[in-house]
């Protein structure tokens, strides 16, 4: 019988066991590597996600930011708007106020005027 490599002390059972035992210690390195390997991958999916979390945050961030500024600016605009619009009504209403007590006076006038050539 030929005699299998690595089996001086036993005979095929022995031969055998030994072939297991070295597939087992191949695949277990094998394996404790490709744990090693999806764990640093795990590891940079998170860096990543973290990375795109803190991303969003900023631009989030941003955003806000620029509609607050732009809603600011536009109520400060309306308030503007809305001043000068009271003041122009304002200056509307002394002109018309000032026409009006004109023509009282012109007719209290015309009223006195008329009355002293009368007995």
């Amino acid at each position: 019988m030929p005699r299998i490599p690595g089996t001086d002390q036993g005979g095929p059972s022995d031969a055998l066991r030994s072939a297991i035992e070295r597939t087992f210690e191949a695949t277990a390195t094998s394996a404790a590597e490709t744990g090693a390997r999806a764990k640093d991958l795990l590891d940079e999916v998170v860096r990543r996600g973290h990375e795109a979390r803190d991303d969003a945050t900023r631009r989030i961030e941003g955003a806000r930011d620029d509609a607050t500024r732009r809603i600011e600016g536009a109520r400060d605009d309306a308030a503007r708007r809305l001043e000068d619009a009271r003041e122009a009504s304002a200056r509307r209403i002394e002109t018309e106020l000032r026409a009006l007590s004109d023509r009282l006076e012109k007719l209290e006038s015309a009223v006195r005027g008329s009355g002293k050539g009368k007995p």
